[in-house]
């Protein structure tokens, strides 16, 4: 994976990466105020079915001062769990990914059903 990433015009830099994941920080709103990007790795096996798999963390904190004086992330990530089987191809992460994006985002494609705001504002379902 490449080292220092830009992502919506903002430049993150590679804090640390191992086996395990990689944080990434963008500081252009001041060192105290950073956005980071997670990323964790990690094996698991299902309590139900007893499949083990594999877990990937994409997490972003977007750190800002709240009503209170006190620096707080606000943070939206989202956790791919995939059975270690052959039939869970790339193609079949891709597709499951375009779902998200197109529950989310309507602006970005024309699949999407923009569900941004009714989702993760006024916590509709």
């Amino acid at each position: 994976m490449t080292p220092d990433i830009t992502v919506s015009t903002l430049a993150f830099k590679l804090i640390y990466s191992d086996k395990t994941g990689s944080l990434r920080r963008e500081t252009s709103r001041g060192a105290s105020l950073p956005t980071e990007i997670l990323i964790k790795h990690s094996e698991y096996v299902d309590s139900g079915t007893k499949q083990a798999g594999h877990r990937t963390l994409v997490r972003v904190d977007y750190y800002m001062t709240m009503t209170d004086g006190v620096v707080r992330p606000v943070s939206l990530y989202a956790v791919l769990a995939r059975p270690d089987d052959p039939l869970v191809t790339q193609a079949i992460i891709t597709s499951v990914e375009a779902m998200l994006v197109n529950l989310l985002h309507g602006t970005s494609n024309t699949n999407g059903l923009g569900l941004e705001d009714e989702i993760l504002s006024n916590r509709e379902q």
